[in-house]
């Protein structure tokens, strides 16, 4: 209506005023352009038909965009209704089922509802569809889609940013422009923290089409992924709870609530204050409890070097060991017996054996002689006796550490599923089958404790050898996400109790689901599948 007010070669500034003051229209432009204004506006029929409908309408009209002609009569409705609450929601779903049918069309639609809603933005981001934005962006045209997405994520509204994300995931190799670009690695910087995956598929999208331009907002998207990262091990509702305070570093937050100290304990499991994207934290966390967390890393990083030292000792004595050539066998050479023949020592012989045995009988010594005993040094088979080296013992692994912790943190959580782990423990794989993979009616797979159960049974793996195969593989067919390759990386570590079965799921799930995840996925499972642990 405004437009077509706007395109007549009668319009001026004052024309302009009618439109935004209707009711006093008429007389303002009397009074402004006198006699010769109502001539014109008697031959005008467009703006009779413009003050007709502004009197119909209590909404101020606007100076609006042109729209294509077959859009109109949804624009007039959609006006008509602006400030009626009860009909807009309806006249608004038409007007876009029909402006966002062709891709040409949905430009002038986009700058028509930015300016039709002007004061009204947080009301137009809350009626406004997905689709109808990728239609927009897949047209060249991103007005529409950047004020929704602001007011969205200035809400916090995850959920639909989240769908959002998921479209241009799925249609991103259609869209290479720089605008497109730009949006991905805000919404990854938006997600980073409460939904990890979708922001690191994002990342991974748009750093594809990122361009010399993008390189600050690119060093920022992976600045929070890397925050995201630390704190994808945690609970939802802590990465919550983080999203909200690394976003509002000056606020001087309280640490004293239970969900705050839980928070605080789930991120010392996680967090290198060396990474990158510790500064983030650091703006945060209370002061004394940032010194603690670098004070455990100096013991972290002392105790992996007394291990390093421990295993080189080791070898260095093993090596000893084999280098140690046995001294040949020792041989005792008897003094020969020299027998001195001929008559003249006969008597000689005679007296002096007459002394002997006189000199035995009257003497306290016991002169008999014992058989040769052997020598000091016994030697077995030739070869001399080397000590064996001692295995030095190593102090507990920290990912070991955790696990325990992990562990008993659950247990406290679903104190209910201990009966069956405890029954999974002492059972076998056919008892359990039917459980286990979420077929039971006391445990089925979309009640949110079946995955508990896994988690548990990941932490506390039990004895039987099938079970314990079967478990990484029920917890990657149920998700495909960077948890589980989270919670991978934390069991495999020398020691560890099932780090061959979740390295063997790690494989399989890899070749099997290679859609399912992204390249930096299957990048993070070709490493724990190669990773180098020995069996306890």
């Amino acid at each position: 209506m405004a437009a077509q007010a706007s395109d007549s070669p009668t319009a001026s500034a004052t024309s302009q005023e009618l439109a935004l003051f209707p009711e006093d229209a008429e007389q303002t432009l009397a009074m402004d352009a006198g006699p010769v204004a109502f001539a014109n506006e008697a031959k005008s029929p467009e703006m009779l038909q413009t003050s007709e409908i502004s009197k119909e309408s209590e909404v101020p009209v606007r100076a609006l965009p042109p729209l294509p002609q077959e859009l109109k009569n949804v624009a007039k409705t959609l006006e008509k209704v602006l400030h009626d609450p009860g009909q807009l929601q309806g006249a608004f779903a038409s007007f876009c089922a029909a402006a966002y049918v062709k891709p040409e069309w949905a430009g002038a639609a986009s700058e028509y509802l930015t300016t039709l809603f002007e004061h009204q933005e947080d009301t137009l981001a809350e009626m406004t569809r997905v689709p109808d934005l990728i239609i927009e962006l897949g047209s060249g045209h991103y007005t529409l889609t950047f004020m929704v997405a602001s007011r969205w994520a200035a809400k916090a509204d995850l959920a639909r940013l989240t769908r959002l994300a998921e479209a241009l995931i799925a249609t991103q190799s259609k869209m290479n422009s720089t605008e497109v670009v730009d949006l991905m690695l805000a919404l990854t910087t938006s997600l980073s923290i409460s939904r990890y995956s979708r922001a690191e598929q994002l990342l991974s999208a748009a750093s594809a089409h990122a361009g010399e331009d993008e390189e600050d907002a690119l060093r920022e998207a992976h600045l929070w992924l890397g925050a995201g990262g630390i704190v994808r091990g945690c609970t939802q509702e802590a990465r919550d709870l983080w999203d909200v305070r690394l976003r509002r570093p000056r606020v001087a937050w309280t640490w004293t609530s239970a969900e705050e100290c839980s928070a605080l304990a789930q991120l010392a499991h996680s967090l290198d204050p060396h990474s990158e994207a510790a500064v983030l934290f650091q703006a945060v966390v209370p002061s004394c409890w940032w010194d603690l967390l670098i004070g455990r890393a100096r013991d972290v990083t002392a105790y992996e070097a007394a291990l390093t030292a421990a295993k080189a000792a080791a070898q260095e004595r093993a090596r000893q060991v084999d280098e140690i050539v046995p001294e040949p066998p020792k041989t005792l050479v008897r003094q020969p017996i020299i027998v001195w023949r001929g008559v003249p020592f006969f008597i000689g012989g005679l007296v002096g054996a007459w002394a002997l045995v006189l000199g035995i009988w009257a003497g306290p010594y016991d002169l008999v002689r014992t058989a040769t005993e052997p020598p000091a040094l016994a030697e077995k088979n030739g070869v001399s006796e080397v000590p064996q080296a001692q295995s030095p013992v190593l102090p507990e692994h920290p990912h070991a550490a955790w696990r325990k912790a992990q562990t008993e943190s659950l247990a406290a959580e679903v104190p209910e599923l201990r009966h069956w782990v405890e029954k999974i423990e002492l059972g076998e794989w056919k008892e359990f089958e039917t459980l286990l993979k979420g077929d039971s009616a006391e445990l089925p797979k979309d009640d949110p404790k079946y995955q508990k159960l896994l988690l548990w049974l990941h932490l506390d793996p039990p004895s039987n050898a099938q079970t314990r195969r079967q478990v990484p593989l029920l917890l990657a067919s149920l998700r495909q996400d960077s948890t589980v390759i989270e919670l991978w990386e934390k069991l495999v570590y020398p020691g560890s109790l099932n780090a061959q079965e979740i390295q063997e799921a790690a494989l399989r799930t890899q070749h099997e689901s290679k859609e399912a995840w992204s390249p930096t996925q299957r990048a993070q499972l070709s490493r724990l599948v190669e990773a180098k642990v020995t069996a306890p």
